[in-house]
């Protein structure tokens, strides 16, 4: 009882007497976190990741202008076989090509105008003289040239539209809008296509039946298109009619024709042909019928 008595009696222990000041207003008051404290993980780990960041960028950068260089180099300067055996190590070598677009230009002919004997790396490649080469040919209408890593050259290509077909002399010749000649064919060859003859016909065909496509009792039997002397038109229709138009004024005589209802029946009968070169006159000239060709047998 004593002893219990006594540790009732003993008074409490006093923590903040075991502490100083110091001690004391940090128990008292939590201390405030610094500012690094305070700063977001994420931003430290940011701060470390742009440095590398731009690092690799800047070795990039300076890798490129260095293959840049040496390209040029390369281009500018004679063939260099070390050179061109780094490069093709380093996947800068021309080992594979792609060609796509094209259906009537021979493959063979737009491998000539790459001149692969000569171009082994992208170094020895002139994009703008090789695109300028494979559009020369006959059929191409653009090509698009890509460097692939590694090694592999992509070329694309536009080929032009057959739009008419014309003969010269007695040749004939697949011809686009533009009077381009495509390729030589037989007489015979696509059927479908607006005919024209003459020098001088094929760069002037499309301009032509634009305008002859507003008088469709003329375009719908036209036959052949011909250029005489590159002055005038004479039109040959399926029914045999031949229209003989003037050096000027063919789109006035095509109107003339097209109210006329009269010379209208004259074109629809055939064999026949109207002449309007005279000045406010239409000449008519009946076509006699092709006599048939004699029998020659026995």
């Amino acid at each position: 009882m004593q002893a219990h008595d006594a540790i009732l009696q003993t008074p409490a222990h006093d923590t903040a007497a075991d502490l100083d000041d110091e001690d004391l207003r940090h128990f008292s008051h939590p201390r405030e976190a610094s500012a690094d404290e305070r700063r977001p993980r994420w931003r430290g780990r940011l701060s470390g990741w742009m440095p590398r960041r731009a690092r690799f960028l800047l070795t990039a950068l300076g890798i490129g202008l260095a293959i840049g260089a040496i390209e040029e180099a390369a281009r500018l300067s004679a063939p260099v076989p070390g050179l061109e055996r780094a490069a093709r190590y380093l996947g800068f070598g021309v080992d594979q090509v792609t060609l796509s677009g094209y259906h009537f230009t021979f493959d063979r002919e737009i491998f000539d105008a790459l001149d692969l004997a000569n171009v082994r790396t992208f170094a020895a490649l002139d994009t703008a003289a090789v695109k300028s080469r494979i559009e020369r040919l006959p059929w191409i209408d653009t090509a698009e040239i890509t460097r692939v890593f590694p090694g592999r050259l992509e070329i694309r290509v536009t080929e032009r539209k057959p739009f008419a077909l014309w003969s010269r002399g007695d040749r004939f010749y697949v011809i686009d809008k533009t009077g381009r000649t495509l390729a030589a064919v037989s007489g015979g060859a696509l059927p479908n296509l607006p005919r024209f003859a003459g020098e001088g016909a094929a760069a002037l065909a499309a301009s032509f039946l634009d305008n002859l496509a507003r008088y469709p009792e003329v375009a719908s039997r036209l036959n052949e298109a011909e250029r005489i002397s590159e002055r005038r038109w004479r039109l040959k229709l399926a029914n045999k009619t031949t229209i003989e138009l003037p050096a000027d004024g063919e789109v006035g005589a095509l109107e003339e024709l097209s109210r006329d209802t009269a010379l209208v029946r004259i074109v629809s009968a055939g064999q026949t042909t109207l002449d309007f070169r005279g000045p406010g006159r239409v000449a008519i000239r009946p076509e006699a019928p092709t006599a048939p060709s004699p029998n020659t047998g026995s």
